[in-house]
């Protein structure tokens, strides 16, 4: 089975590659850039990972390189006969909140709505906050603070987390089942985290001790604030949100659609992300 992945190169993308083609699938690979025409000859699944993610960007940016580029994609793909189209989303666009998550839930409606009634299946997969070896934005910036010793933080609020490797399993078994028409899949690893057990795990995985929550709440949005105006971003206050702030999802859709069974939890990944970080 041929199979193309955009975004190829990226945190995702890249292992999602490996699977494929562990499984015995003819992986076409790219980046950003848009597939050739070859490329897209005899392909029977799309995966389209590309995109702007973890960095600010203006919303003419989100509207150019993920909805545009998405829908543009996706017309290549019908044109070609690619069978089934899967649009890598977000949690966000549950709640969207910002440029991001407006965009993103733009473009699964675009999706959704043009290829309802076509040859060509589209599937969303919105992933909850994803870890894994390699991870970039908010948890790699966690992770720095966590080795420069971060203290223990309050819990914050629960929210929901995929590893890498069981993200990049489901979407493999994409190609061997269908789901039905339209369908829009939540992927989670079932358990439920807030900040504290993430430090915890991390720390941890570092061999030292987390040790009790000494700071209480209000030192650390007071510190979470200041961080933002260094940043020129003052009463913004996205870092304390980044920190402490979540949502839980279900993924019982997934895992009856795909007969999927998620292995990872953030502890068992954590020591394989620091060595990816060197340390």
């Amino acid at each position: 089975m041929k199979c193309l992945v955009t975004g190829a190169t990226g945190f995702i993308g890249s292992e999602l590659c490996r699977q494929l083609a562990a499984r015995g699938a003819s992986v076409e690979a790219c980046g950003r850039e848009a597939p050739g025409d070859g490329q897209l000859a005899g392909t029977v699944a799309a995966f389209h990972c590309a995109g702007i993610a973890h960095r600010a960007a203006a919303d003419a940016d989100y509207e150019t390189h993920n909805y545009n580029a998405s829908l543009g994609l996706a017309r290549r793909c019908a044109e070609a006969g690619v069978a089934r189209f899967v649009f890598l989303s977000s949690v966000i666009a549950m709640d969207p909140r910002d440029a991001y998550g407006r965009w993103k839930l733009a473009t699964e409606d675009e999706l959704l709505q043009q290829y309802a009634r076509t040859d060509m299946n589209v599937v969303v997969v919105r992933p909850a906050l994803v870890y894994g070896p390699g991870v970039s934005g908010n948890l790699a910036r966690l992770m720095t603070l966590v080795r420069r010793g971060m203290p223990t933080p309050p819990r914050g609020q629960p929210r929901s987390m995929v590893g890498l490797e069981d993200l990049c399993a489901a979407l493999c078994l994409l190609t061997e089942i269908d789901p039905g028409r339209g369908r829009v899949l939540v992927a989670t690893d079932g358990e439920s985290y807030d900040l504290q057990r993430i430090h915890a795990a991390l720390t941890e995985a570092l061999g030292r001790h987390p040790g009790p929550a000494r700071w209480p709440g209000w030192v650390w949005s007071l510190a979470c604030h200041l961080y933002d105006a260094l940043q020129r971003a003052p009463f913004s206050g996205g870092t304390y949100r980044r920190l402490f702030g979540g949502q839980e999802y279900a993924n019982d859709e997934l895992r009856q659609a795909l007969s999927w069974q998620p292995r990872q939890r953030f502890e068992d990944a954590a020591p394989a992300m620091w060595r990816e970080a060197g340390q």
